[in-house]
């Protein structure tokens, strides 16, 4: 009988979604006036990540959760809904906030940390990855603009024909990997309050590879 093997990607990506930050990064740093088309590489693939590991956990909990077992009662139940919400296509905004109201630690709140830039990663995202014609500037240029995340200065006027450029710089591609290791860790840390050992072996699993980028040279500052 052939073993079950089973790949978990999330972290995996995610470290692309940096390698890319770190080179937009030191592309910068040598040529100053660069647009840096690995920021793109960066928001796709940070966006991915956090697909996965909400993907990951529902099949981790299905897969270590007997719903027979009281004690497990729960994380099955969010496994199962998981599972559930992936089959029927369910946003993947919709998963993270209603596996936070399921989780230990309370919901997300949509206007703040973490929540709040990983829903506009997933917009940034949902920009590249489902092009349409485009008539106006989306919503977000203005917000990246204040912070000083694009290629031009909050002063200057983006042009309609060039909003994706504006967005190719180490600051979006920095920004994106942050904001997508924020709602990843909020998760995990949610993990730490179940006192079962089969929930404490995930937590345990997840922490320490999770924890490991917490501060990371090719993101952070």
């Amino acid at each position: 009988m052939t073993k079950l093997e089973i790949v978990y990607t999330a972290f995996h990506l995610w470290n692309v979604a940096a390698d890319a930050a770190g080179r937009a990064r030191d592309i910068k740093a040598e040529h100053p006036r660069a647009i840096t088309s690995d920021s793109v590489v960066a928001v796709l693939l940070a966006a991915t990540s956090t697909e996965a590991f909400i993907n990951e956990l529902g099949t981790r909990l299905s897969l270590s959760c007997r719903p027979d077992t009281p004690t497990l009662e729960v994380w099955g139940s969010l496994g199962a809904c998981l599972e559930k919400l992936e089959s029927q296509r369910a946003t993947l905004k919709a998963k993270y906030l209603i596996a936070s109201k399921l989780l230990p630690g309370g919901a997300f709140k949509k206007g703040a940390a973490p929540f709040q830039d990983f829903s506009l990663l997933i917009d940034v995202r949902n920009h590249f990855a489902h092009p349409k014609v485009q008539q106006e500037l989306p919503a977000f240029i203005h917000d990246f603009s204040q912070r000083g995340f694009l290629y031009n200065r909050p002063r200057d006027n983006p042009k309609l024909a060039g909003w994706l450029f504006q967005l190719e710089t180490p600051h979006i591609a920095t920004w994106a990997c942050r904001a997508a290791r924020g709602i990843i860790w909020g998760v995990v840390q949610r993990l730490e309050f179940g006192t079962h050992p089969v929930i404490s072996s995930i937590h345990e699993d997840m922490n320490f590879q999770w924890s490991k980028i917490l501060s990371d040279s090719r993101v952070d500052p």
